[in-house]
């Protein structure tokens, strides 16, 4: 065998192992070197060869036979790399997987670093919503250390702890994305020049019908309240969480709108970018999505604002469904970050003035 030939020698036909160049017969499995052009060759030269690999999962300790996942199916952790040339020996399709009592296309449960499937967005929204239980619960019990819960012990410092849970909300999808190295395109963000000029105008519309839906929603909890309707007494929360913002310094206004807008782009990045991205990987209709993500945003903004939560959820329910129809428009995230975020602004300023 020449020697331009051996340095053309990297893999092993028959077990796929890599061979040094000047090796002549494979160490893994002491059969003689072939020469090969492709993955094509290497398919030709084992057409009637079986051979079968499984992995171990490190994580939950499953055996994987599968070749084309690179994550275990069970708990998601990574699995040990199969090189192109071993996979091209196994000449393994994709098949299926034992689950819950039935068999699952394993394709289902391929990680892909643009769109979430069903199984891997649910299990990242589902982390976030623990994640804001547990942060919301440590800070409940903390604040109820520096008071007896009333509004009147109620201080702009307080109201800004309370953006934490928030705050906190959206970082977990940006760790997962860049701990996978997946393209953050997955949460929607486009950082194109163009994009984001549209996303400005776009932002810009979607502000206005918000601060239309917060002006009747407004007016409806007045309204409420002057029949005697406002059973717990949601107008006089507001007024006085707004007459705490009004009294306090200009630093605490700029910390408050800051963590506001933070906080609400968690929301989006969560929302938005994981549960709307993912939903739409099972509904066809964009629509039953856009609803099916307002609606359960509703019930866990008022889970966690009770019982002035009450109040804002249909304003939530309209607010979110615009976010979505905004968002559908060319799938930019910013379309509505920039909206919530001009919104929120607007808001702690009409409330100073």
């Amino acid at each position: 065998m020449s020697k331009n030939n051996e340095k053309k020698n990297k893999y092993c036909v028959y077990c796929g192992a890599e061979v040094a160049e000047n090796k002549i017969y494979c160490p893994n499995c002491g059969k003689l070197m072939i020469k090969i052009e492709s993955i094509k060759e290497v398919q030709k030269a084992t057409k009637f060869q079986k051979l079968e690999i499984s992995r171990k999962c490190p994580g939950c300790g499953s055996i994987i036979t599968s070749t084309i996942l690179d994550q275990c199916p069970i708990c998601d952790t990574p699995l040990e790399k199969i090189s192109d040339v071993k996979k091209a020996v196994i000449q393994k399709k994709p098949g299926f997987i034992f689950m819950d009592k039935k068999l699952v296309p394993e394709q289902k449960f391929l990680l892909k670093k643009d769109t979430w499937n069903l199984k891997e967005g649910i299990n990242v929204f589902g982390t976030c919503i623990y994640i804001l239980v547990i942060v919301f619960f440590l800070l409940y019990t903390f604040l109820s250390f520096q008071g007896d819960g009333t509004t009147d012990d109620i201080s702009v410092q307080q109201i800004l702890l309370s953006q934490i849970p928030e705050l906190l909300f959206g970082v977990y999808p940006i760790w997962y994305i860049y701990n996978k190295k997946h393209s953050f395109n997955k949460l929607g963000f486009n950082p194109d020049s163009k994009k984001i000029l549209i996303a400005t105008l776009i932002g810009a519309l979607g502000t206005i019908v918000l601060l239309l839906i917060n002006y009747l929603s407004d007016s409806l909890i007045y309204f409420l309240s002057d029949v005697g309707l406002d059973f717990f007494d949601i107008k006089g929360s507001i007024e006085s969480q707004n007459q705490i913002i009004r009294n306090a310094d200009l630093l605490w206004i700029i910390l408050l709108i800051i963590a506001l807008c933070i906080g609400t782009v968690s929301s989006e990045i969560v929302f938005r970018g994981v549960l709307h991205n993912t939903l739409k990987q099972k509904f066809r209709n964009n629509y039953s999505v856009i609803l099916i993500v307002a609606l359960i945003y509703s019930l866990v903004m008022l889970l966690f604002t009770f019982p002035i939560g009450m109040g804002f959820f249909l304003a939530n329910l309209l607010s979110f469904i615009v976010l979505g129809i905004l968002y559908e428009i060319n799938g930019n995230i910013f379309n509505t970050i920039i909206a919530n975020i001009t919104y929120t602004i607007f808001i702690v300023i009409l409330i100073t003035l």
